[in-house]
């Protein structure tokens, strides 16, 4: 579906076509949501994600903020390069993209980008994924069932089999819903062309998430269901 954005009180937006009469620029302010009584909750980190029940579901609204030294200058300004090359445009390309692979990840809902000279900021609205915890909260109980780690190692190997490329492939993005499995946070992240190097150099990643939120190391402690996931994830990955 090749969806297009269009300007709307200034702003540009990008949606769902079904949702294309509907949307309002208020949607991606938490304010609107919270006057109504439909501002759930929230959820912090580099950025914020608030949990929000709309009249067509329970929908996430995230804005960007940008981390590290780049935070210092400016919170959550970028600099311009094109209108699709915006965070929010891309990931929601992107997530739309995994919508039509059937992969287990979000799906988008909306996005939009405010532009301002050579700056912009932008925000990016998605379907709730329903989930008990994070990875990383299973792993820090140390609840994480045996059958899981595999789970885990083959919903990796199914998006590595669609070249999708994880930037940040970390146990806080993956959610667990008893035996679903699902990958969140897009941003920045694209499809190559599949490749052994890139996928060993995700898996790694993710080893150094594991080890770091269990004080264990994936060689030695963890080495079992450590191998369970890398056996389910090179099974099927090609």
């Amino acid at each position: 579906m090749n969806l297009k954005p269009f300007k709307k009180n200034g702003q540009w937006l990008l949606c769902d076509e079904q949702l294309t009469e509907d949307i309002e620029t208020a949607w991606f302010d938490q304010t609107h949501w919270l006057n109504q009584g439909r501002l759930l909750g929230a959820n912090s980190g580099r950025g914020s994600a608030w949990v929000i029940k709309s009249e067509w579901g329970k929908w996430v609204l995230r804005h960007y903020f940008r981390g590290g030294l780049y935070a210092k200058v400016s919170q959550d300004s970028y600099l311009w390069t094109g209108l699709n090359q915006c965070r929010a445009f891309a990931e929601f390309h992107l997530l739309n993209k995994l919508a039509s692979l059937s992969l287990p990840a979000p799906r988008p809902v909306a996005a939009r980008v405010i532009k301002k000279g050579l700056y912009y900021r932008n925000d990016l609205i998605m379907t709730h994924v329903p989930h008990e915890q994070t990875w990383a909260q299973s792993l820090a109980d140390g609840t994480t069932e045996s059958s899981t780690w595999a789970d885990i190692g083959s919903t990796i190997a199914r998006f590595h089999r669609n070249g999708v490329y994880h930037s940040d492939l970390n146990a806080h993005n993956i959610l667990l819903n008893g035996e679903e499995v699902t990958l969140i946070d897009f941003d920045k992240c694209s499809i190559k062309s599949p490749n052994i190097n890139w996928q060993k150099q995700n898996i790694e990643r993710l080893r150094r998430s594991v080890e770091k939120i269990t004080g264990q190391s994936c060689q030695d402690q963890l080495s079992q269901p450590w191998q369970q996931l890398l056996d389910a994830w090179s099974s099927e990955r090609s």
